[in-house]
């Protein structure tokens, strides 16, 4: 779990597996899966550093339960100096006016327009 601030300044905590996508335009935009959207006051940088590190802890816990924690800990500090943040953006998008497969282009009102 993650403890996340929205811009009218509620705090709660969220599942990254729950998170659909994440957006910054200009604000950082949580899409959940259910469908809930959430417009939150940390920048997306912050968003991923706080979903890798959640990732991690459960990393550490699940290697401990197994009995790993010394070789956890010597790979450790390695790790944590090494650790990038990297985003990737598409090189196309979904709205319509970009190719893409018949998928991608796919509405809610009928058949894909190629079909």
């Amino acid at each position: 779990m993650i403890a996340v601030t929205c811009r009218n300044g509620e705090h709660f905590t969220i599942d990254p597996a729950e998170i659909e996508r994440a957006q910054s335009v200009p604000d950082t935009v949580l899409h959940m899966v259910g469908g809930r959207t959430y417009v939150l006051a940390m920048s997306l940088d912050e968003l991923l550093r706080a979903i890798r590190d959640s990732h991690a802890e459960r990393l550490v816990v699940q290697k401990r339960l197994a009995g790993g924690t010394a070789e956890l800990a010597d790979s450790a500090s390695t790790v944590r100096a090494a650790a990038t943040l990297r985003v990737e953006r598409r090189a196309r998008s979904r709205d319509g006016d970009a190719p893409g497969s018949p998928a991608d282009r796919r509405t809610d009102d009928g058949p894909t327009p190629d079909a």
